[in-house]
């Protein structure tokens, strides 16, 4: 089967959309088809991969991790034409969204939409002077974008019912977790990432993720905060970058804790292993992710988790390897300061992790996604086909 990814967003973007498009692409090709990726381009950036189709785009890389793409029907025509797809599958409700939508419809092929964001709860934050507006025209751009579609993908349980609520569309739901791919890592790169942040015996708590408003660092720093009251032994790396950046900076020196507090800067994927590995926990503090792939990847780790009560960090730590805090910076500093003075829960939640993450391998979700793949090729929305 030839499959075409329409994406906002690919490398050397980094992100949980990006990581999720190149796991499965790896395990859409091992299982003998072919992916084609549809994509803006980033200055100065050269594929080593074949099969990736790059437009005009703004690059924005600095600081927002972003390149908008001009999105011109006529320039992506004669590509995707040429690859014949099978299958058009969308991440994202415009630009490439919308394309994907118009290729649909001229090609006669189904369309596939992964629901990779909590759209309506990132309009909140980028929107604060009208919150609730932002919501609405969020809310009615998304059930117009799910309405195109002859088959929607979710990464958990939880997003599939409040897709369900929401919009109640007429293509069909499946769940299909994102893959986690993490290699073995040994001790000499685990001791390197430890002397790179010069921790000196300290317990290290770990973060990876986008510097941005939606992840909710700004609790995590306080949560932080009131944790070296009682433990001057505790560092916190924040792996990545984004829009937030200077200000996390700015806010951990108002706290007096910039001295513990790294900033690493953005890590590649491929490389970001040891880092989960080098710490006691991994902390998450964001309310708006889907799934939380980065709470996989700790877990493959055999990183125990610490997150804010949210649909996809609750889905995520079902089976264990983790706690669910409320979002209250005492709260979650307590649980913190527990599970680092507990030693034998926190193995026991090591443990839980490691089996937890088991079901995330990217051959199994590759079969979930053939499947949602089959179900779009088996119903196709009549009335929203032709030129």
């Amino acid at each position: 089967m030839r499959i075409a990814i329409f994406s906002n967003a690919y490398k050397p973007a980094i992100s949980g959309v990006v990581t999720s498009i190149s796991l499965f692409r790896k395990g859409l090709e091992a299982a003998g088809h072919a992916v084609h990726i549809f994509c803006p381009e980033y200055e100065d950036y050269e594929d080593r991969e074949p099969y990736v189709f790059r437009f005009p785009a703004l690059d924005l890389s600095e600081p927002w991790n972003v390149s908008i793409v001009v999105p011109i029907r006529n320039l992506m025509e004669p590509a995707v034409r040429g690859v014949r797809p099978a299958v058009i599958h969308s991440q994202h409700p415009i630009l490439m969204g919308d394309l994907a939508i118009s290729f649909r419809r001229r090609l006669g092929v189904p369309l596939v939409f992964t629901f990779h964001t909590q759209y309506d709860k990132y309009a909140q934050l980028y929107s604060p002077l009208a919150p609730r507006l932002a919501e609405r025209i969020t809310d009615e751009l998304v059930g117009r974008y799910l309405r195109h579609c002859d088959h929607i993908i979710t990464p958990t349980e939880s997003i599939r019912q409040k897709v369900m609520e929401t919009w109640a569309p007429r293509a069909g739901i499946t769940v299909v977790p994102t893959p986690v791919d993490i290699p073995v890592v040994d001790e000499a790169e685990v001791a390197t990432v430890r002397h790179r942040l010069a921790l000196e015996g300290e317990r290290l708590l770990v973060y990876v993720g986008r510097l941005a408003p939606e992840k909710g660092l700004d609790l995590l720093l306080e949560a932080f905060h009131e944790l070296i009251q009682d433990r001057s032994d505790v560092r916190l790396a924040l792996v990545g970058r984004g829009p937030s950046e200077e200000k996390l900076r700015s806010m951990a020196g108002e706290l007096g804790i910039a001295s513990k507090v790294s900033f690493t800067g953005a890590v590649p994927h491929e490389e970001v292993a040891p880092y989960y590995a080098a710490g006691d926990l991994f902390v998450f503090t964001s309310q708006t992710e889907t799934q939380g792939l980065v709470l996989i990847e700790a877990m493959a780790a055999g990183r125990p988790v610490v997150a804010v009560q949210a649909p996809g960090p609750a889905d995520i730590l079902a089976e264990g390897g983790g706690v669910l805090v409320e979002p209250d910076p005492a709260a979650f500093a307590r649980a913190v300061a527990e599970l680092l003075r507990e030693e034998g829960r926190r193995w026991t939640l090591a443990k839980e992790a490691r089996r937890a993450a088991r079901r995330y391998s990217i051959a199994g979700a590759t079969e979930g996604l053939l499947r949602a793949y089959q179900a779009a090729l088996d119903n196709i929305i009549p009335e929203e086909c032709g030129p």
